[in-house]
């Protein structure tokens, strides 16, 4: 197995290139190539000699690399089964054994904390688990699968954002949002990443404006330090987002929110609330009532659509109001799609 962190992205590289059906790479043109990832990752690279002895290694135990005997001769260098892969596992040293146990004692408190942790909390915690006994990870067949869509545009910035929030750091950021053609360079201080319904958003304070805005990291198209003092956030972000369903939080105020909710779909409901105040105000053979506090935005508007005729909102009546408004423009779609049915007939 690799003995360290540059063996292993070399052999990494030179199992690509030994895949690759597309061109063919003699020992200068793997020298090229692996040289390219490395100047990259370790801004540095290596010799012909070091690549020679590489490609030696590798075909002997345990990697056992046999390569295209017709190809080999002619200074060639191609798997002879193309379909091959090398198992490339390096172990931790000592003291990054060490590290990662301080890691897995920290955050055991929250992790056996059930209500609290989040499952990739606690997948992660599994994870490093394995690496602290010094068994070896293997994501090709994960056990695990997360909601992801690795498309989402501007989350190549999720990293470099993160990394701002944790060292206080503020940023500039050129944003367009979906109601502009052109991007504005903001000036911001960065609070949170939070997910809202598979999109990820920045919030964050901004100069020249009031209060906290939040920005879809799909609309960030770049992102470069500002040089001035950070400026924290001058309310809890956390308690910030108590009582709001998604990212939107507006001047409205929280409200009592009454709904009952069909027995057929209360299940989804009562293991999925609404609000962690969410309470059982009464229940017959049709409906459950339910109550909770919460701030109307849009995402919450919407969140009680999706129940259909399941659901009906009893309180408050300004929130009722706005759902028989949404309802009745749905209707009127709908009717006038009818009449151009109807029309054609």
């Amino acid at each position: 197995m690799p003995q360290n962190k540059d063996q292993l992205l070399r052999y990494k590289r030179l199992d690509e290139c030994f895949r690759n059906t597309s061109r063919l790479y003699n020992m200068h043109a793997l020298m090229d190539a692996v040289n390219q990832v490395m100047d990259d990752v370790y801004c540095k690279e290596v010799s012909l000699r070091t690549i020679q002895n590489d490609v030696k290694e590798l075909q002997f135990s345990p990697y056992n690399v046999e390569f295209d005997e017709d190809l080999r001769k002619s200074g060639y260098y191609r798997y002879a089964d193309t379909d091959f892969k090398l198992e490339l596992v390096q172990s931790l040293t000592e003291h990054e054994r060490t590290a990662v146990r301080e890691t897995v004692e920290l955050l055991k408190p929250i992790v056996e904390d059930i209500e609290d942790s989040t499952p990739l909390q606690q997948y992660m915690y599994l994870c490093l688990q394995q690496l602290a006994g010094g068994d070896s990870l293997s994501f090709e067949f994960p056990s695990v699968a997360f909601e992801n869509n690795g498309a989402l545009a501007g989350i190549g910035n999720f990293g470099e954002l993160a990394k701002a929030i944790m060292n206080r750091q503020p940023l500039k950021i050129s944003y367009r949002s979906f109601r502009s053609s052109k991007a504005e360079e903001l000036k911001i201080h960065p609070y949170l990443l939070k997910q809202y319904n598979g999109r990820w958003f920045l919030i964050a304070a901004t100069s020249g404006y009031e209060g906290i805005s939040n920005y879809a990291l799909d609309r960030i198209l770049n992102v470069k330090l500002w040089k001035v003092k950070y400026i924290p956030a001058e309310i809890d972000i956390n308690d910030y987002f108590r009582h709001t369903i998604g990212v939107t939080v507006t001047d409205s105020p929280v409200e009592k929110i009454v709904l009952k909710i069909s027995n057929k779909r209360y299940p989804y409901v009562e293991t999925k609330p609404f609000s962690d105040e969410q309470r059982i105000v009464s229940h017959d053979d049709n409906y459950h009532t339910i109550s909770f506090p919460m701030r109307i935005n849009r995402e919450f508007v919407s969140e009680l659509l999706s129940y259909g005729d399941d659901l009906e909102v009893v309180e408050p009546q300004n929130l009722k109001a706005l759902m028989v408004e949404k309802i009745d423009s749905m209707q009127k779609n709908y009717s006038a799609t009818q009449k151009d049915c109807t029309s054609l007939k």
